[in-house]
């Protein structure tokens, strides 16, 4: 257990200079690997000393309980979370709602993009379907995330009569609420953005009223998807135990 605490504990920081040298600070959160890293290295040096091994025998056991049932509860959460992101409607929506993320100086961040290239595929696809890009500004955003958005789409040739602003959401909620104020009731709609988002964006619009709903994952960033698959295990079990 030793080797094993260590090699994660390093593990853990490399992986936390590898996200700062990537995007940046971009959220505080990044420092959750910090603490994990320091967390597996301290119990791999109590292990080393054999401070668990002399403990007595029923406190082991309770903390071994304790420990499985973290453990099986973070599995399942995240299975959840997976699931989301490989399901796929069976027939085209009417509506489609691209969900913001963060916008740059220089233009939508890798997640928005891989939002924003999904919901052009989807688009192509369907010709039919009305697109909401949602998003407001964020004190460190140059504009509105929905307009960099709608210019995204449009650049790459998407008629701006079929691309609906929502401008005023700051989170998921927001972007829901104030993006059905713009459909009409009766209509399919589709939910566009990272696949680890999904089961909560999903889950969020049905306690909002959505009936018929569904998602459209689109990639995720790989040197991000560790952090935003953790990040998320923590906004899933907040919003399900909050919101119903």
């Amino acid at each position: 257990m030793f080797i094993f605490c260590t090699i994660a504990g390093v593990l853990c920081l490399i992986y936390f200079i590898l996200l700062l040298v990537y995007s940046g600070l971009t959220t505080v959160f990044y420092f959750i690997w910090l603490f994990l890293s320091a967390g597996f290295l301290l119990t791999g040096w109590l292990f080393k000393i054999r401070f668990f091994q002399n403990l007595p025998f029923p406190v082991r056991l309770g903390m071994i309980l304790f420990l499985s049932v973290c453990l099986a509860f973070f599995l399942g959460v995240e299975g959840m979370i997976l699931k989301g992101s490989l399901t796929m409607p069976k027939e085209p929506q009417d509506y489609v709602i691209v969900l913001g993320a963060h916008v740059r100086s220089t233009g939508p961040s890798r997640a928005l993009v891989l939002r924003l290239d999904k919901a052009y595929e989807y688009a192509l696809e369907h010709p039919d379907t009305i697109i909401i890009v949602s998003g407001g500004q964020g004190s460190n955003e140059p504009c509105t995330e929905s307009s960099a958005m709608k210019q995204y789409l449009a650049e790459k040739g998407i008629g701006e009569e079929r691309i609906l602003e929502e401008n005023q959401s700051t989170n998921t909620r927001e972007n829901l609420i104030f993006s059905g104020e713009l459909i009409p009731e009766g209509v399919s709609v589709g939910i566009i953005s990272n696949g680890f988002h999904i089961c909560r964006a999903l889950h969020l619009a049905r306690t909002l009223g959505y009936e018929n709903v569904s998602g459209i994952p689109a990639r995720s960033d790989l040197a991000t998807q560790p952090t935003n698959l953790l990040r998320e295990f923590f906004a899933v079990v907040k919003d399900f135990w909050l919101v119903r």
